[in-house]
């Protein structure tokens, strides 16, 4: 019998383990970093993104009124929503007007609900661009992309800058602006970008037509979403932000439950004989 209680506190620890795991999905419900801006998987309304929005640089008489930028709650072209013409998602913007300034930069975090990533989990969003500003004037390119985050920090990116160069590329411990695929300039064509944690500080990811593995530093506690002196046109949408464990933990929970019941039979069949 103790060895019987031993095995089934073992099991439902197991359980226990599996349901604390992060899972989530939300949606786009209003502009990034209002409240709510989202709904969860449940259709309940959240607050999903934190806004921290950098006004872009000026040049005196010739400014135009005019480096800035801004989030909405939208589809900006009225036929490349990332789920068809119908859909809107979440949006940030950033534009400079005279040429030399820095534009404006938004960033869109959200910390993982649960805590950071463990081994064999993804997150996942959906993500639209439009136009990203080459340098010019002294100014550096446009940029816009997704980062995941070790707190404050930056542990992974992923981005294309400058006007469009023709490819995407990454950021992370062991690589430094590597090229992450032969994906060209996906100019108002959606695609997905995933990431998912392979081991203690390895990941892998797979972005539209993109794929690469890598490795990081801390661990993978939060992401970022950012338009940074992207120029004029140059609204991002993202949507369906999720984090889906790998297995399930439900099933995990019901394979364990399973194995406690099949060990109780077991027992009981062995006393009766």
């Amino acid at each position: 019998m103790k060895k019987a209680l031993l095995t089934v506190i073992g099991l439902f620890s197991v359980v226990g383990l599996a349901s604390a795991s992060n899972d989530f999905s939300y949606t786009a419900s209003g502009a990034p970093g209002s409240s709510p801006d989202g709904l969860d998987q449940s259709h309940n309304p959240v607050s999903v993104w934190t806004l921290v929005q950098t006004p872009g640089g000026t040049n005196g008489a010739n400014d135009n009124g005019a480096d800035g930028q801004g989030v909405y709650f939208g589809n900006p072209d009225g036929s490349g929503g990332i789920g068809g013409s119908a859909e809107n998602s979440w949006q940030e913007y950033s534009y400079q007007n005279d040429g030399t300034g820095l534009g404006g930069s938004v960033n869109a975090y959200n910390t993982f609900s649960g805590g950071a990533l463990s081994i064999g989990q993804t997150v996942s969003l959906n993500f639209v661009m439009r136009a990203t500003d080459p340098a010019s004037g002294g100014r550096p390119p446009g940029q816009v992309g997704v980062s995941l985050m070790n707190g404050s920090s930056t542990a992974v990116t992923f981005y294309i800058y400058g006007g469009g160069p023709g490819n995407y590329f990454y950021t992370d411990a062991g690589s430094t602006a590597a090229k992450a695929g032969p994906m060209g300039y996906q100019y108002q064509s959606p695609f997905n970008i995933a990431f998912t944690m392979t081991g203690a500080n390895t990941y892998s990811a797979i972005a539209g037509g993109d794929s690469w593995s890598g490795t990081f530093n801390g661990s993978l506690s939060g992401i970022d979403v950012f338009d940074d002196a992207g120029g004029n046109g140059s609204d991002v949408g993202f949507n369906n932000l999720t984090i889906a464990p790998v297995p399930e933990p439900g099933t995990l929970a019901l394979a364990c439950v399973g194995g406690a019941l099949s060990f109780f039979g077991f027992q009981r069949r062995n006393r009766k004989a």
